[in-house]
């Protein structure tokens, strides 16, 4: 009740109610679980301002480090920033670090104080300028014919080359400096940074608002996970740091996948150094809650309040209470898995004509959403133990709760297991007793810590707290999300007999039909060494065609399907490479299914290093409104300027088609992406988006 302040009266608070129209819950769709794909966050009031978004938006240069698990939002801080801050943004999605060639033993890179990590982080700095320098000239804010001095001579750098070509040559210039040992040229370049940065600060003072945020997000797409690729990430990071003092103008983001980040910090010797600049990317339920409720509400003019009221408008009532924690419990505190969740239990209300998502659609959803974890977390931790998803399966139809000993059992089992043996080999024997077997289950979020009636299980966040101490009387929950894929029973394993079999049956292993895992990895293998060695010409077309048709078969299973070689059309005339047909239902290749009609994807393979007008006359005639408007062409060399004129060319021809070209670097990252065990889109997504922006 409320005063009526001159009557001094009790006036009674209507509730407001919000009378949608019928058909209401037919028009949300709460978007794509996956941030590149996701056109929800183009519309208004989308966007949840979590602690890596306030970081990111502070004046104080405090954070530069954005670490989290899989799912967390990463991406989505980046594409913020560039909506929000067009001109005062530049985005990097580094390819080259399987590439930069270093001299010696790789054991002389790992010290941090020594001269050849301090030549690459050199080289960092200095590519990270020239970033801004372009950012400055492409604005306008730097006018191009009054530079003088180094940054006229950087001139050329930014002009000719891309941040990886950028750092390539800038690698190759200091190394070789190092190995003809001209300590005069290795200082000039040594310096060169610190130099650069000293004559920006004059302009950046004359306007402040020129300040660029540079953003480095997908790090682990187009590396091969070698300690090699490790320490170069890791020097990217210390150039990030150092350049805090002499740049204010930069602010570098690094947005790590948490489980990359760990591997720098196994072998960084001055760690404490980027441990300060480091910020969690991490959720809390009411944060998650708010997720959903702005995108349930985004089709309507009148707004639904938030803070539980939405979600209690368009979820039914579980016992008069709200069943958020139906949701929220079952997931691990991340966006894309709430958002998939969700997304599934509102296909299901949506396909019954339903005016409120139903507990029953919800617990359809439940296991739609179980049958994909493990896989799942067997990618996300694929870099760090590989094929640990073999571990995951062999749970299947066993309890949800172990004892120490039960634990103890099941690793005995596992350590007999031929498979597991032969694919595990590398880690498993360093997690052979249950304490370290158990954390690591704990620490990748398969395991909870059951403390009498309380189960911690691990948050999302790089700083997460100090797990529970591990004890004989500790017990081990696998968390609720993977029971329904695993078919695990509700009991207490404190012991496994001797007689029962570790199975995997219903967990299918994610490779093609009719192969096994070691020759599929073969295969693999040898793609990527013939890739690498196979010359160019007309000799070597036909192999240079049989590779990309495997690679085809390898890499791209899920999706494409029914690979063809040398299609003819039905007048004998036109003679195709390659035709696979596009069976894809979501990511990259159900967009171009949707946008270009593309049923059918033809690859061109053309075994030298320049493309010719010849080659895109070709693309073009071999586009059809039957086959879609789409192709991609496999070629030797580097992408060049001509190329884009002749690809907008044919885009203006063929009503919005595009040709994409994909060079030896990119089959290489398809490659080892599948050696990885990764099913992701996101390097064929970022080439087509180079594409479309280039030609538009």
């Amino acid at each position: 009740m409320a005063k009526n302040k001159n009557r001094n009266v009790d006036i009674p608070i209507r509730k407001v109610s919000y009378n949608l129209p019928k058909g209401s819950l037919a028009k949300i769709n709460l978007g794509q679980s996956f941030a590149e794909y996701d056109s929800a966050l183009k519309k208004p009031n989308v966007f949840v301002e979590t602690p890596a978004i306030r970081a990111a938006l502070s004046d104080e240069r405090a954070k530069c480090f954005y670490v989290g698990r899989r799912g967390t939002g990463k991406t989505t801080v980046s594409l913020y920033l560039s909506e929000k801050f067009e001109k005062n943004t530049t985005t990097i999605l580094p390819q080259l670090f399987s590439e930069i060639e270093v001299p010696g033993n790789l054991d002389d890179l790992r010290d941090t104080r020594q001269r050849p990590f301090k030549s690459l982080v050199s080289c960092f700095k200095r590519a990270l300028l020239n970033e801004v320098l372009g950012q400055w000239l492409t604005m306008g804010h730097v006018p191009r014919n009054r530079l003088a001095g180094t940054l006229c001579e950087e001139i050329g750098y930014v002009d000719e080359f891309d941040f990886d070509l950028r750092m390539l040559e800038f690698s190759k210039g200091i190394f070789t400096a190092t190995k003809e040992r001209d300590e005069r040229e290795w200082l000039r370049l040594i310096n060169r940074p610190k130099e650069i940065a000293a004559e920006m600060i004059p302009w950046r003072d004359k306007n402040r608002s020129q300040d660029v945020f540079v953003l480095i997000d997908r790090i682990d797409e187009s590396w091969d996970g070698s300690d090699k690729a490790v320490i170069i990430l890791m020097a990217l990071m210390h150039a990030c740091v150092e350049l805090a003092n002499p740049a204010p103008f930069l602010k570098p983001m690094l947005f790590l996948r948490e489980n990359i980040f760990e591997r720098v910090r196994q072998i960084d010797n001055e760690f404490a150094r980027l441990e300060t600049w480091v910020i969690s990317v991490d959720w809390s339920k009411q944060l998650l809650l708010e997720l959903i409720e702005r995108r349930l509400n985004v089709p309507f003019v009148a707004k639904i309040p938030l803070g539980g009221e939405t979600w209690d408008y368009f979820f039914e009532k579980v016992d008069g209470e709200s069943s958020q924690s139906i949701v929220l419990n079952y997931c691990q505190e991340r966006p894309r898995d709430v958002l998939t969740y969700c997304g599934f239990a509102l296909e299901s209300a949506q396909s019954k004509k339903q005016e409120i998502i139903k507990i029953e659609d919800l617990q359809t959803a439940r296991r739609r959403f179980s049958d994909s974890r493990p896989k799942d977390l067997g990618d996300e931790y694929q870099e760090n133990f590989p094929q640990i998803q073999l571990i995951l399966s062999r749970f299947y139809g066993l309890g949800t709760e172990y004892t120490v000993h039960g634990i103890a059992s099941f690793i005995q089992k596992l350590l007999v297991d031929d498979e597991v043996k032969q694919h595990c080999a590398k880690w498993i024997y360093d997690y052979t007793s249950p304490d370290r077997f158990s954390k690591l289950l704990y620490d990748i979020g398969f395991f909870g810590i059951r403390e009498k009636e309380l189960i911690t299980y691990r948050t999302t966040g790089a700083q997460s707290p100090v797990p529970p101490p591990i004890s004989t009387d500790t017990n081990f929950v696998i968390h609720p999300s993977y029971a329904d894929a695993l078919s695990l029973q509700e009991v207490l394993i404190d012991k496994l007999d001797p007689a029962t079999d570790l199975r995997h049956t219903g967990l299918l292993t994610d490779i093609p039909d009719s192969i096994k895992l070691d020759e599929y990895q073969d295969r693999l293998r040898q793609l990527i060494e013939e890739i690498k060695t196979l010359p160019t010409g007309d000799d070597h077309a036909k192999q240079y065609e049989d590779i990309i048709g495997e690679l085809l078969r390898l890499c791209f299973f899920r999706t494409l399907a029914n690979v063809e070689a040398q299609v003819r059309d039905y007048e004998n005339r036109v003679i195709r490479d390659w035709i696979v047909s596009n069976r894809a239902k979501d990511g990259f290749w159900e967009m171009v299914r949707q946008r270009h009609r593309a049923t059918q994807v033809i690859w061109e393979c053309k075994n030298y290093s320049d493309l010719q007008a010849g080659d895109f006359h070709q693309a073009a005639y071999y586009m059809t409104n039957v086959t879609g408007q789409f192709l991609l062409i496999c070629f030797r060399g580097e992408v060049k300027k001509h190329h884009y004129k002749h690809v907008r060319g044919i885009s203006g021809e063929k009503d919005g088609g595009v040709v994409l070209l994909l060079t030896d670097k990119d089959l290489l990252v398809f490659l080892r992406q599948a050696l990885n065990g990764k099913t992701k889109d996101d390097h064929i997504q970022e080439l087509y988006d180079g594409m479309i922006r280039k030609i538009s």
